[in-house]
């Protein structure tokens, strides 16, 4: 039966790994998070728990010297940052991406991959699979290793373009989305804090050719947990956002409903002609509170409940002023008829509606 042994370090890693891998299973069943930028993001994570298990396993001996994924070694650490800058792309603009970055995305890493495959398949034929070169050791697979930190840096320009170019389109009043954008570029600043990290660690233990486990094992526990946190928050928010859809549908199918109830009612009732007619009265009618009512005129009359009423009293002192049978009335006469409670108030609504003022109007 094949032992191992494993230290804290790996075991940390590890269980951090099947952590990931069963968040990203989740993240696939569940369709109520089965959404495009969590299916990237649920990538990324599967990516960076299959890299970091693939290390442990070489370095716990568990993939032993002639084993074909030790000497192949799959540089699945490239997928990680394209599957990130997707994921920030669906979150910004909910479409596909060119051909041009998709090919900026992935040609380097079909590239890299081939490399790997080709690099392997020439030592198969020349030397017994145990005397091939592993990963950590100078040549092909070291290079790819190091390179692999500058592509990432690459990606991290094109998501800082990306940020800066939605926050140039995004409207001031967007604040949510501002916010969003902001949250995500303080994760970009932390990832360039990492790889760079990630870039000194792989110098010293290639230049100094030192015992690589301590420095390289903080290095992948620092991947994981910022990797794993950007999964858990990038997730939470998505659900929150797309519920907070759902409620804002349902919401306004209800409110619709009721703002249609109390616009017939005001309208039936002639309500408006009252000079005491107020946003609390109506809601008390209604048993709603005041602040609903106001939120129910402004997003299903496009107006608030004031200019929805005085509109409402306009339009009947407009056909009053052209009626013969209100000939005799003073203009004063018909604005308190109409629910005005003075003639500079039904002279300022009258222009602010018609652009005329009464008399005017009148003389038409």
């Amino acid at each position: 039966m094949k032992t191992f042994d494993i230290d804290i370090f790996q075991l940390l890693i590890l269980l951090g790994s099947v952590q990931g891998l069963i968040f990203a299973a989740i993240i696939f069943i569940r369709k109520k998070l089965r959404i495009r930028s969590n299916i990237f993001l649920s990538f990324m994570i599967v990516f960076i728990a299959s890299s970091n298990i693939q290390h442990i396993l070489i370095d716990m001996n568990y993939l032993t010297e002639d084993n074909f994924i030790r000497k192949l070694y799959l540089p699945l650490q490239w997928l990680i940052m394209p599957m990130f800058y997707l994921h920030i792309h669906e979150v910004i603009y909910q479409k596909k991406l060119s051909f041009r970055l998709r090919s900026i995305l992935f040609i380097p890493v079909v590239i890299v991959f081939i490399l790997h495959i080709i690099h392997f398949g020439l030592n198969y034929d020349t030397i017994p699979i145990s005397e091939m070169p592993d990963y950590y050791s100078p040549g092909l697979l070291l290079y790819t290793n190091f390179t692999s930190f500058l592509y990432n840096g690459l990606i991290f320009y094109l998501i800082y373009n990306l940020l800066i170019h939605a926050k140039k389109t995004i409207k001031k009043t967007s604040t949510k989305k501002i916010k969003e954008l902001k949250w995500y570029t303080s994760v970009i600043g932390v990832f360039i804090f990492i790889a760079t990290l990630g870039l000194i660690v792989n110098l010293i233990v290639n230049i100094l050719k030192i015992d690589h486990r301590i420095v390289t094992y903080t290095f992948l526990l620092l991947v994981s947990v910022v990797g794993y946190y950007l999964g858990y928050v990038a997730v939470y928010r998505s659900t929150i956002k797309v519920s907070g859809e759902l409620l804002n549908k349902s919401t306004q199918s209800t409110g619709l409903s009721t703002y249609e109830k109390i616009s017939s009612y005001i309208i039936e009732e002639k309500s408006y002609l009252d000079q005491e007619i107020s946003l609390s009265e109506i809601a008390s009618n209604f048993d709603i509170s005041s602040g609903y009512l106001s939120q129910l005129f402004n997003t299903h009359s496009d107006q608030n409940f004031n200019d929805y009423i005085n509109r409402l009293r306009i339009e009947t002192s407009k056909k009053m002023l052209l009626e013969k049978q209100f000939e005799n009335y003073t203009i004063e006469s018909i604005g308190i008829e109409c629910g005005f409670k003075s003639k500079s108030n039904f002279y300022t609504a009258f222009k602010k509606f018609t652009g005329k003022t009464p008399r005017n109007y009148a003389k038409r």
